[in-house]
């Protein structure tokens, strides 16, 4: 059967035999099946049902926001993915019409072409609007709604990919170009290092910084946007990796001198070897860098394997931070069995202390003195005043990061 498709209004498909009683000559039978996408979205193809005994296209992406990746086949025709249910794909994500775009195979080709939609399909961080072919590996975005195009392959595989999070952006061409960049992000690299103080509140010596990762690539501005590419990519191990160590080569390109506190990210501590694999090479190129690692102490799956870490990271002479400690899921029974080197206040606890209430400041003062009881420096985040900083000092806070004693950046005083 000849099947085209048209949009008589947004979103809606027609088949051929209603649009050959208004133009006989748009589809010719004597061309090619390529040729006839290309002109006037007129392809050959099955009836829509089941396409069984075969091979079969497929996708990879989450079908909606924080959702687990998961494979999708491509099983039927026509193949339509949008917002409402009886799309062949349906995906619940506001940036994402009720009739999106359509999928259509051709032969062993695999097509695709926007329905007019709100917010657009785009192939490889380009915006489409005609069909264009696919092959393994294209990126292929509805809306903010991202997915790998995997070819058709003779033998089956486990159809659960690693969990990551399809985000809402406020600028959906913003993320398509992201999305194309973070290639040339990880290989050219284009990662820029900033350095933030961390001052000893005792003399207001500065001893330490913390590495953060910037870009200048449109999209990739800022951690969480780079980290936000990597989840769609599977490749915020790789991202992290990369991150330590040119913040360490740049480190010590200007001669800093300190501390180094390296970020690890939550998907680095689900488990492996490769966390640690990592942080020896890290080692054996800088072995005698003064090194501390960042962690969530909740990203960790269980008591013993935070101590495992603890003792894995002490074998290479680097110190352990929990960052983040007083939100969400910090918990004080990892800090009183699995103690670290230091304690990283999150800036709610700190933030406005100086005028906190009486209760709230009793609550800091009592964790700073337990944090002290267990030998682990307690350190203040988001330190931004001179009354934060003189009340922080009276609390018991041995160190201190924040706007008060200098903002992230790339060339910090040495």
């Amino acid at each position: 059967m000849l099947r085209c498709s048209l949009d008589e209004s947004p979103g809606q498909i027609i088949t051929a035999a209603d649009f050959l009683m208004e133009s006989m000559s748009t589809c010719g039978m004597s061309e090619s099946p390529v040729a006839k996408v290309e002109q006037a979205g007129c392809v050959h193809v099955p009836p829509a049902k089941e396409q069984s005994g075969q091979a079969l296209w497929e996708l990879s992406g989450s079908l909606y926001p924080h959702a687990p990746a998961q494979r999708i086949l491509i099983s039927t025709q026509p193949y339509t993915v949008g917002r409402d249910w009886d799309n062949a794909l349906q995906l619940a994500d506001a940036t994402i019409s009720r009739r999106h775009a359509e999928l259509l195979l051709v032969e062993n080709d695999l097509y695709v072409r926007d329905i007019n939609s709100r917010n657009g399909t785009f192939l490889n961080g380009h915006k489409i609007s005609s069909f264009q072919k696919l092959k393994g590996g294209d990126r292929l975005q509805f809306g903010t709604a991202v997915f790998t195009v995997h070819p058709p392959r003779d033998s089956e595989v486990d159809s659960v990919f690693v969990p990551h999070a399809t985000l809402i952006e406020s600028d959906i061409g913003d993320f398509a170009l992201a999305n194309l960049q973070f290639e040339s992000l990880l290989n050219k690299p284009a990662l820029i290092s900033f350095f933030q103080p961390i001052v000893r509140l005792a003399d207001s010596r500065t001893v330490g910084y913390e590495v953060l990762a910037r870009s200048r690539l449109v999209g990739l501005e800022t951690p969480q946007a780079m980290f936000r590419v990597a989840a769609e990519q599977g490749l915020e191990a790789e991202l992290s990796e990369l991150s330590r160590r040119i913040g360490l080569r740049t480190a010590g390109q200007m001669g800093l001198e300190g501390e180094l506190y390296l970020n690890i990210h939550p998907s680095e501590l689900k488990g492996g070897s490769r966390l640690i694999e990592s942080l020896r090479e890290l080692r054996a190129e800088f072995p005698y860098v003064p090194i501390a690692l960042e962690i969530h102490e909740c990203a960790v799956a269980s008591l013993e394997a935070l101590a495992l870490l603890r003792a894995q990271t002490r074998n290479l002479g680097m110190r352990l931070a929990y960052d983040d400690f007083g939100v969400g899921q910090s918990r004080l029974s990892e800090l009183a069995d699995v103690p670290p080197d230091v304690i990283k206040f999150d800036m709610s606890l700190i933030r406005g202390l100086s005028q906190a209430s009486e209760d709230r400041q009793n609550m800091v003062r009592s964790l700073v003195r337990i944090v002290r009881e267990l030998k682990v420096v307690p350190l203040a985040e988001g330190v931004e005043t001179r009354d934060e900083a003189i009340a922080c000092g009276d609390f018991g806070f041995d160190l201190a990061q924040g706007y008060f004693f200098g903002r992230p950046t790339q060339t910090p005083v040495v």
